[in-house]
C-alpha cells in the first residue's frame, strides 16, 4: 500500500468530498479514489476521456492568463 499527496482544486475536493459522503456514506474517499485507478487502468474510454478533458482544462486555463 502507498501513500500519497496530490493537489487537487478546494472547490472540487468539496464536491467530490460531498458527492462521496451523499452516495456512500463518511470516510468512504479512499475506497472511491481506490476504485477510480483501478476503474482507468482497464478502461481505455475512460483514458480517452480524461485526455479529452486535460485538453479542454489547459485551454481554459490559457484563456484565463
Amino acid at each position: 500500500m502507498v501513500k500519497t499527496t496530490i493537489d487537487v482544486d478546494d472547490d472540487r475536493w468539496k464536491r467530490f468530498s460531498i458527492k462521496v459522503i451523499e452516495d456512500f456514506g463518511g470516510r468512504k474517499k479512499n475506497d472511491v479514489i481506490e476504485a477510480l485507478v483501478e476503474q482507468f487502468l482497464r478502461d481505455p474510454a475512460l483514458s480517452e476521456a480524461l485526455e479529452i478533458w486535460l485538453r479542454r482544462e489547459k485551454t481554459r486555463s490559457k484563456s484565463q492568463d
